[in-house]
């Protein structure tokens, strides 16, 4: 029989001595919740590359900051007077950062969601007795910072869906779906249109169609920008293709499409929509027409962990951020939710923050800050929250496919973390004995693709079992 000492070293052996894992650098820490008891460990203070796993600092400090009840409120207000029906000044909608305007819900398509918004909206309106406006509909963004995209991501990902600019005002996730046409092997991908029609937007494409069988077309953008590149391949043949990009001015086109469901509902508004990124209050009084609220933040982190979404992650970093500093930026973003966690007392020794989603590489955390996080959330008051909002093993979210179909198939409940090179898990494990086991293993900078670093990380934790 093995001493524990070797099966211990066996164990790791099977992950560190993987093709896949050989050449990265590796950070494991394994415990038990109940007593602390160190399963195993491996570097556990070493600090790598975590990628996604990083959402996981940002959504435990929005719920110990603001609780799990939280709503993000965004008011729509107006200038001037109210006349038989017509709003005889300005109507503004200032944005809270909220980044779930005008997203999917559940089985709902983005579009959807988005035109139910603003019908929403210019029916709360009529109620409270504007049916039109001879004026502007304003978005006022200037909650947070005008920098949109954070300075430390790469500029080969900025510009598309997943690495969106954040904004005082955001709206259908901040996604432009844009059509190409996909023609024969070796064509060249028109540009058919884009979905929302983007008034003065200029795209272009490079993007060339062939015997991939899979999305590998890239859009690149500057915040507010005119324009979206598009470059890389699409499958041939699939005639209208949707790549998605970045939606260059989420609260200006909030402002044209609430503008455009109040005329669908027999109003008019006389001017152009405008956004501002100085507070629109700071020139003019303005009253409160409604409050839209969003979801409770325990179904928003859900979101945020289970997909893996940059766009709510950041928006929650940035928020918690707004608290403390005016106009936030991305890098206050990042300090706070740092010091936050060095408050807490937990060992950022080596760590690096540079983003709340895990996009730049420069973040780095170690198993054992990790572990420590994990830990405390699952004692903590909003332990349900937490746990649930973590993708299940071979059953849910950015889990979907890992560790299918073996043992630990649904009693892993944990966050992704996925670049190339660089593949980490952090989470719980459901044990036959009811003992839960807290665990971090990361894998990164190997040089390699990401799929075998994974297969390795799922032998490695079926070897514990």
């Amino acid at each position: 029989m093995l001493s524990i000492l070797t099966a211990i070293l066996f164990n790791i052996s099977l992950l560190t001595g993987s093709p896949a894992t050989r050449n990265g650098n590796v950070s494991v820490l394994v415990k038990d919740l109940s007593d602390g008891t160190v399963i195993e460990q491996f570097q556990p203070q070493k600090a790598v590359t975590p990628a996604s796993v990083t959402k996981l600092l940002t959504t435990a400090a929005a719920l110990e900051v603001l609780g799990e009840n939280f709503r993000f409120s965004t008011k729509v207000m107006y200038s001037g007077e109210i006349i038989d029906s017509t709003l005889y000044g300005d109507l503004v909608i200032l944005g809270n950062v909220d980044p779930t305007l005008g997203a999917p819900d559940k089985k709902i398509p983005l579009e959807q969601s988005a035109a139910a918004l603003t019908q929403e909206w210019a029916a709360h309106l009529r109620r409270n007795g504007i049916k039109s406006v001879n004026g502007r509909i304003v978005a006022d963004m200037s909650l947070l910072s005008d920098e949109g995209y954070n300075p430390y991501w790469l500029e080969e990902d900025i510009g598309n869906y997943y690495a969106p600019g954040v904004w005082g005002l955001n709206y259908r996730r901040n996604t432009l779906d844009i059509y190409l046409m996909s023609g024969e092997c070796g064509s060249d991908a028109v540009v058919l249109r884009t979905v929302p029609e983007v008034k003065g937007l200029e795209t272009s494409s490079t993007v060339i169609c062939t015997r991939t069988s899979r999305d590998l077309a890239y859009v690149g953008g500057k915040a507010m920008g005119d324009s979206r590149v598009l470059r890389g391949e699409i499958p041939s043949g699939k005639g209208e293709f949707r790549v998605k990009g970045d939606l260059p001015n989420p609260g200006l086109q909030l402002a044209t499409d609430l503008r455009t469901a109040i005329e669908a509902a027999g109003g008019t508004v006389s001017g152009q929509p405008q956004y501002v990124l100085k507070s629109a209050a700071a020139d003019m009084p303005l009253k409160t027409v409604f409050v839209h609220r969003s979801q409770p933040l325990r179904e928003i982190i859900k979101v945020t962990n289970g997909e893996s979404n940059n766009l709510y992650a950041e928006a929650l970093a940035r928020y918690l951020a707004s608290r403390h500093h005016a106009h936030s930026t991305s890098q206050q973003a990042a300090r706070y939710l740092y010091n936050y966690w060095y408050n807490r007392h937990l060992p950022m020794k080596g760590c690096v923050l540079r983003d709340g989603c895990g996009l730049a590489p420069q973040n780095k955390l170690s198993a054992e800050m990790l572990v420590h996080l994990l830990s405390r959330m699952y004692r903590g008051k909003h332990r349900k929250a937490w746990y649930n909002s973590l993708p299940v093993s071979g059953k849910s979210g950015t889990l979907t496919h890992f560790l299918e179909n073996t043992p630990l198939e649904g009693k892993v409940h944990a966050k992704s973390g996925t670049i190339t090179g660089t593949k980490t898990y952090a989470g719980y494990i459901r044990r036959p004995d009811g003992h839960i086991w807290v665990f971090a293993v990361m894998v990164s900078d190997t040089g390699g693709a990401s799929d075998p670093i994974q297969k390795a990380i799922e032998k490695y934790l079926l070897s514990l079992n």
